[in-house]
């Protein structure tokens, strides 16, 4: 007689998959778009199974949202790090994230960032809270008018990315040069 083996739940697992897929169809969506049974259908479980990990939707957003500020400060804190040149290396991280955060290969963690900033305004403030704090540590490194307009010249190119308006070639290039400005900015600082 064969025997029926059980699979063996694994909460975290499964609470992963959920912020995952609801990363990737907010990112695609907007909040309104999407819906628990959507998620619960992606990750390929029951409505409850979602709501065992979360009370509601507004908790799961809140959730998704806290958890890529958190993955996005990770990524940064590593390029730091590895970043040998102390004048712009938040900026310099900061650009570089903007165009290697995906969610299985599919999908930017900053569309999600973005698609809930812009369907509920109330994530803002978060957002906000995350970049008044990064800028604050690096305020001896990174607080240069110029730096911070590369920082919104990489936004912009990021969105150019995302709606095709330029292709992944012309972006890696523009990419590479916006970081290069970092540098040119220390040698033109450096001279005065």
């Amino acid at each position: 007689m064969k025997e029926i083996r059980q699979q063996k739940k694994q909460p975290e697992v499964i609470r992963k998959r959920i912020l995952e897929q609801a990363t990737i169809l907010v990112s695609q969506k907007g909040i309104s778009g999407v819906s628990i049974q959507n998620i619960a259908t992606a990750v390929g479980i029951t409505k409850g199974g979602v709501f065992h990990h979360f009370p509601n939707k507004k908790n799961l957003i809140e959730e998704m949202f806290n958890q890529i500020i958190l993955d996005l400060d990770q990524t940064v804190e590593y390029l730091i790090k590895r970043d040998q040149t102390e004048y712009g290396k938040f900026t310099r991280a900061y650009i570089h994230s903007s165009f290697i955060h995906q969610i299985d290969g599919v999908v930017s963690a900053w569309s999600a960032l973005s698609m809930t900033m812009i369907t509920e305004p109330t994530f803002n403030k978060i957002w906000m809270e995350w970049l008044k704090n990064r800028l604050s540590q690096h305020a001896e490194t990174d607080s240069h008018p110029d730096l911070e307009l590369l920082r919104l010249a990489a936004d912009g190119l990021w969105l150019q990315s995302i709606t095709g308006v330029i292709d992944d070639e012309q972006c890696s290039k523009l990419e590479d040069d916006l970081l290069n400005r970092t540098y040119l900015i220390q040698n033109l600082i450096c001279e005065i």
